[in-house]
Parts: C-alpha cells; sequence; structure tokens
C-alpha cells in the first residue's frame, strides 16, 4: 500500500501588520500506511501570509502583489478574502 499524506487546519490566528491584518496558519500533516507498524507520524507547519507579497521577478523593478492563498484550505481562503476585503 501507499502512504498518504492528510493535512488539517489545527489553528488560525490574525495579528496587526500596519493596518493590514496578517494570518498565522498551523497545518497539521498525519502521514500514514495501514501496513507499516511505524506510521502514522505527525507533523505540524506554520505559514504566515500576508495581504500582498513581493514579485521580485524583475529584480530593476520589483512589485507588489496580492497574495496567492488558493493552494490554502478553503477555512484559510475564506478568512483571507474576509480580512483583506477593502
Amino acid at each position: 500500500m501507499s502512504i498518504t499524506n492528510t493535512r488539517s487546519v489545527q489553528r488560525i490566528e490574525t495579528y496587526p501588520n500596519n493596518g493590514t491584518p496578517r494570518l498565522m496558519v498551523v497545518y497539521e500533516y498525519t502521514f500514514d500506511d495501514t501496513e507499516d507498524d511505524q506510521l502514522p507520524v505527525t507533523t505540524n507547519k506554520v505559514v504566515h501570509l500576508n495581504k500582498t507579497t513581493m514579485d521580485n521577478t524583475d529584480p530593476d523593478n520589483p512589485v507588489e502583489v496580492p497574495t496567492d492563498v488558493s493552494g490554502h484550505d478553503p477555512l484559510v481562503q475564506t478568512i483571507a478574502a474576509a480580512i483583506w476585503a477593502e
């Protein structure tokens, strides 16, 4: 059998950041294989998200762009959209 990886949101916090809130997201990853007695294994990952990020594609002209949260959990996307709404 193959190893499965499950990601779940453990916690989302918002912090003031010069007038634009910043998100801190704590994800929990669980790796499991029913045929492996050493598994499951769980680990955490902390992600900090700001409303915008710098795009340094052109080093001579860095551009501030909206942060792409499309790869995050739907709950993270919903909260980001709500707190970063203009």
